[in-house]
């Protein structure tokens, strides 16, 4: 197909305006009536060999709303010439938008995108009556008339949830990550208020730009199926609690189509977007906010936003670096009962044995009764970041020397393995690689594949050489592992015995703090997908062929126990740099908040960094510098 050529005597190609899941869309000029259509290729299932009735589900369904002001106009559908495309079975005949989707336009002012927004839910809104869900609102999918109305574009993606009859063919339901629900990225069935959600982060994406290049795409899809959007809050000014309410994770607690276009033309009018749900959102003990009357969210001088989910049964929170809604609430959608409150033994439900890792009491899990038989102990409860807890044992005696008993929450499915798989109770225990200065076992919990947590346990020596080396490390990490099973046999991880402080980090995102031009310091890792943490606690980025690394990641420590190095102030906060003993690694600390730890002690939450790599030390450290420096700027207000 190319410029000039003519479809049914009448359309003739002009240029192509767009791509979508047939072949590319095409600009044509109607010769009899004269204006312009757009061409759109409907592609025939499996590769074409469904009849042509069959591929009519698409068209058959833009029929039905021709008449709506914010759906594109179907105009007519010709069957597919022999040189078009492999695999279309038709050409639909639509209404031309000049400009094409939304996601090539300059970014709008919020009202303006509330108004978008609102036209657009009445066009879902008149879908879902019909029983349809759209499953891909997204800005590519919307364009507007020379009136300058929304219309919503492209039905290729749409599914019928009221019969057993799909628009699209049976299998995996197309999604855009960047802006699905979390139902929809989990692989659960599209219903209403998947399509809320994606035009929440439609609406915002129309303020702040297209998210689509933000990111990898593992690192996309991880957000979408836990419901992550980085929303800036400052940009999107009175559209916050609107987009707070459609972006809750439980899609029954979203508002309906009608209702969203309600709030959102109420923001494109200047009027306050009071709507029904009017409970004020705060993070952990910090009590209704000033505008907890109207649903409002309170606003913050550098845009960030509380985190509170999951199992201490707190609201999700609109947050300025993202809203990440209820990561560990029911795959079906559904209102799962509240998880135990602070300081109470877990119940395993929906949520799973290990819950929230926000507010899971780890340290709860180490017997220190079973372990003080290896000698002194002594719990480390605010020592690294916060998937973890950290035992220390000293010896007593020559020949016995420190040993660290670490437990560590880690993201995703028990490891494969071809050696010996035991079990303590109902506790699967996978041994890791003999060595002589640890050992390392990996906890499996009941549910682990579907929640895909799994617990890391090392027992390693600190110091001097341990008298009996890896087989007495062994035996340390044996009996840690009977004090896991034990607590775990009564129920689910136990909660921490008090919230979390609300200007702690364990609310936010180290991944979200690297942008894509910080890694500029380490050309190598420009474009790298990084390795994602448990929670964007940390990331990491490495690249095989020039042996280049870097990790953002948040980190807890007395400050007088860190590295002697070199302090000096990095955009308001006191920032350590310190070579490492080991000649290929230089760290940065950059400390964020002091706080009394549960002993009493001083300690401190910091971001810690590292660029490691065979170069120079002075450049390695320069290459840190240079990213604290960045990562530091994007740091919320400390309180």
């Amino acid at each position: 197909m190319r410029p000039g050529d003519e479809l049914a005597g009448k359309y003739v190609l002009q240029e192509v305006i767009g791509t979508g899941r047939g072949g590319d869309v095409w600009r044509a000029q109607d010769r009899w009536a004269g204006g312009d259509v757009a061409l759109k290729p409907g592609q025939s299932p499996v590769g074409g060999a469904v009849p042509f009735e069959a591929t009519l589900r698409e068209p058959r369904t833009m029929s039905r709303f021709r008449d709506h002001p914010h759906v594109v106009t179907l105009l007519n559908v010709l069957e597919a010439p022999p040189d078009a495309p492999a695999g279309a079975g038709h050409w639909l005949v639509l209404e031309y938008v000049p400009g094409g989707g939304l996601d090539r336009g300059r970014p709008m002012t919020p009202g303006d995108a509330a108004r978008v927004g609102a036209q657009l839910a009445d066009a879902l809104a008149a879908l879902h009556e019909s029983g349809i869900v759209h499953c891909d609102v997204k800005p590519a999918n919307v364009g507007r008339d020379h009136r300058g109305a929304a219309k919503l574009l492209d039905f290729g993606a749409a599914y019928r949830f009221r019969d057993t009859q799909t628009v699209t063919v049976n299998g995996p339901f197309s999604f855009t990550p960047d802006y699905a629900a979390p139902e929809m990225a989990r692989g659960h069935i599209p219903r209403p208020a998947s399509d809320v959600f994606s035009l929440a982060a439609t609406v915002h994406a129309l303020v702040t730009g297209s998210r689509t290049e933000e990111a990898g795409e593992s690192l996309r899809r991880w957000r979408a199926e836990r419901g992550v959007i980085q929303v800036d809050t400052e940009r999107v000014g009175p559209l916050a609690p609107v987009l707070e309410e459609m972006l809750r994770h439980d899609p029954g607690a979203r508002p309906d189509a009608a209702e969203a276009s309600r709030l959102l033309a109420a923001v494109a009018d200047g009027e306050p977007a009071s709507g029904p749900r009017t409970a004020g959102l705060s993070r952990p003990g910090s009590g209704p906010g000033p505008d907890a009357t109207t649903g409002g969210v309170p606003r913050s001088p550098r845009g960030r936003w509380p985190l509170a989910v999951g199992a201490v049964g707190a609201a999700a929170l609109l947050s300025g670096l993202l809203v990440m809604v209820a990561v560990n609430g029911a795959d079906d959608g559904d209102e799962g009962p509240s998880g135990p409150a602070a300081g109470e033994r877990g119940v395993v439900g929906e949520e799973g044995v290990v819950g929230d890792p926000r507010t899971a009491d780890l340290c709860a899990l180490l017997d220190v009764r079973e372990l003080s038989q290896f000698g002194d102990t002594r719990v480390d409860t605010d020592f690294g970041n916060f998937d973890q807890c950290e035992v220390i044992l000293n010896g007593e005696g020559e020949g016995r020397s420190r040993v660290d008993v670490s437990l560590q929450v880690r993201p995703g499915a028990p490891p494969e393995t071809s050696g010996t798989t035991r079990t303590i109770g109902e506790l699967a225990v996978v041994p890791g690689e003999p060595a002589a200065d640890e050992c390392r076992m990996t906890l499996v919990p009941p549910g682990a594949e579907t929640e895909q947590r799994v617990l890391l346990l090392r027992a390693t020596e600190e110091g001097d050489p341990v008298a009996g080396g890896g087989t007495a490390l062994c035996n340390v990490a044996e009996a840690a592992a009977r004090g896991v099973a034990a607590v775990l046999a009564e129920g689910a991880v136990p909660r921490l015995p008090a919230e979390r402080a609300e200007e702690s980090l364990v609310w936010e995102s180290a991944c979200g703090l690297v942008e894509r031009e910080a890694l500029a310091t380490v050309p190598e890792l420009v474009g790298d997908e990084p390795e994602v943490g448990l929670m964007e606690w940390s990331c990491e980025w490495a690249d095989d062929d020039s042996g280049m690394e870097a990790k953002v990641s948040f980190h807890r420590d007395q400050p007088d126990s860190l590295p002697d190095g070199e302090w000096g102030p990095l955009n308001g906060y006191e920032t350590l740099i310190a070579p490492e003993n080991d000649p290929e690694t230089c760290t940065a600390f950059v400390a964020y908040r002091e706080y009394g730890g549960r002993d009493a002690d001083t300690y401190a939450e910091m971001v810690r960094l590292y660029v490691k790599g065979p170069r120079a030390m002075d450049e390695l450290c320069d290459g840190v510098t240079e990213l604290a420096t960045r990562v530091s700027g994007r740091l919320p207000p400390a309180g």
